[in-house]
């Protein structure tokens, strides 16, 4: 473990040295890591037009509903971990490391969140892990953006280390691999084709919405979470 301790931060300070020194490059990271629609916006326009090509529309269909429970499966394994393991300071917060925060990023972004695993690694990767299904070279494709435009922004900006988008990358891969070999799917893709047939313009409504939070890290439903969860203690105190 040690090992991997210093092999993490040995990572770290070593993309941490490109920082600091041009402003149109740590805006540029930035940009990139905060922007969904850059992150994944081709991620969603493909699972739409998986939905939707003509050729092999039943295969197409329930590999979308595979990504969307194998985004679900992983991201939900990400909280849970965050939730039950030792809190993981960011790098931007741990004083233990000479860390040089990039240009107009501040030291005080997710202070309060445990770093380790990633939530975004997660699920990018789930989805790039299920598109190697629909083609080789969309996976492929899939997993450079993820780990390029997704995960390295993240560490290069200190809100994570390399180990953290690496432990999410393994749990979208997994929750990618339960998902089509290990859990019975079957009646789900049954109850999504006759909801999509019999409640068609509710269906596409709902889908949108969760397609939109599902891209934005259901950062919505967490905040909801987080009010309720405040609002029930104040009740109960």
């Amino acid at each position: 473990m040690e090992f991997l301790h210093r092999l993490d931060q040995t990572l770290l300070l070593w993309l941490n040295q490109f920082a600091g020194h041009s402003a149109a490059l740590d805006m540029a990271v930035r940009g990139i890591a905060n922007i969904y629609l850059v992150k994944l916006g081709l991620f969603a326009a493909a699972l739409w037009w998986l939905w939707f090509r003509r050729e092999e529309t039943k295969a197409g269909r329930r590999l979308v509903v595979d990504a969307i429970a194998a985004v679900v499966l992983a991201v939900a394994a990400s909280i849970l971990i965050q939730a039950v393991m030792p809190a993981r300071p960011r790098p931007l917060h741990d004083t233990g490391i000479p860390f040089v925060p990039p240009i107009g990023q501040s030291r005080e972004a997710l202070k309060n969140w445990s770093s380790f695993p990633s939530d975004n690694a997660a699920l990018g990767f789930a989805l790039a892990a299920t598109f190697f299904r629909a083609s080789c070279v969309w996976g492929l494709l899939a997993c450079l953006w993820a780990a390029l435009v997704i995960a390295l922004p993240r560490v290069y900006l200190g809100l994570h280390y390399p180990g953290d988008v690496t432990g999410g990358a393994l749990l979208g891969i997994l929750a990618a691999f339960a998902v089509a070999r290990l859990l019975p799917m079957g009646g789900v893709y049954r109850l999504v084709g006759w909801t999509e047939e019999r409640w068609r313009p509710w269906f596409y409504s709902a889908a949108f919405l969760a397609i939109y939070e599902m891209m934005v890290l259901f950062e919505d439903l967490r905040r909801a979470a987080g009010g309720a969860s405040k609002l029930l203690h104040t009740f109960v105190g």
